[in-house]
């Protein structure tokens, strides 16, 4: 989300200071070439994406204050995790923090260390994690922790992010200076914010830290990894437009054949269902770990 300097607000003394005339500064402005984001602060192209809009926003909000930085929702944005709010980032207030508190205004008061963005300063990902846990219920808070957990991690190797090591070593990182569950149990296996979602919610039914990303191998000795794990239950969250192509379809039936043949049963979730109805999607999972029981029984 790298800004074109187009992209950039800008005020009249910046424009000035960067060779423009007050003359030609005037005309922009009486041409409506330039588009006014809040009072002396003007943008020449206004984002048509909903998170570049927010970041627009921000960087308008923070101009004029060199000593505030973007937090909670808006450093969200600006670092480019996942949306938590389930609504448009449009409607996603501005949040800031400064030396004054002002919350009519978004603004909070705060002290952490923040870090130079495209669009200005904002908290870490650490900090992010930590605000954001604090803020919002588990599952939607895991949808950011698990982000920033497979940033802190720093490999794409899928053994690696999988491995209890791994976990641990985030973990740490990221509970320094709060044990919120949201932290504790951020795991950078996670490949999707609708599985973080899915799993928080299993975990507040009692399943305990459920391990995202697991390797397994299906009859044919060939490699595979799965969303979510249950004893031989494997939980898969996917979107639906995954399987509008009819080659994915049939690798994934493929896939499946496979580790079914090696003892593993399934349970599909779709994504859109999983942040819909969670508390549905929570009762099926039951219902099928319960038929997995029965069939057990009558087979043992």
């Amino acid at each position: 989300m790298d800004p074109t300097p187009e992209m950039l607000p800008i005020t009249r003394d910046l424009a000035l200071a960067q060779g423009l005339t007050p003359w030609q500064w005037r005309s922009l402005v009486e041409t409506g070439e330039l588009t006014r984001l809040r009072r002396g602060v003007y943008v020449p192209v206004v984002a048509t994406d909903d998170r570049t809009l927010h970041a627009q926003r921000v960087a308008a909000e923070l101009l004029p204050r060199t000593d505030h930085f973007a937090v909670s929702a808006s450093a969200v944005a600006l670092l480019e995790l996942p949306n938590p709010y389930f609504q448009p980032w449009r409607r996603v207030p501005v949040r800031l923090a400064g030396p004054k508190s002002r919350p009519r205004r978004g603004i909070r008061h705060g002290t952490a260390a923040p870090i130079a963005t495209p669009w200005g300063p904002s908290t870490d990902l650490i900090d992010t994690a930590v605000t954001v846990a604090m803020e919002l219920p588990l599952p939607a808070a895991l949808m950011v922790t698990d982000a920033v957990a497979r940033q802190l991690a720093d490999t794409q190797d899928r053994f690696v992010l999988a491995s209890q090591n791994c976990r641990n070593r985030v973990r740490e990182r990221l509970t320094r200076t709060s044990d919120n569950p949201a932290l504790a149990l951020a795991n950078p296996a996670a490949e999707s914010p609708a599985e973080s979602f899915y799993r928080g919610h299993m975990i507040l039914e009692g399943y305990t830290d459920p391990p995202c990303g697991v390797p397994r191998r299906g009859a044919s000795g060939k490699q595979y990894f799965i969303d979510l794990l249950l004893d031989r239950l494997a939980i898969e969250v996917d979107g639906k437009v995954k399987y509008t192509d009819a080659e994915v379809l049939r690798m994934e039936k493929d896939r499946e054949d496979d580790l079914r043949a090696a003892g593993t049963e399934f349970h599909r979730v779709w994504a859109d269902d999983a942040f819909g109805e969670p508390v549905v999607e929570m009762q099926r999972l039951a219902a099928k770990r319960e038929q997995m029981r029965q069939a057990w029984r009558a087979t043992g």
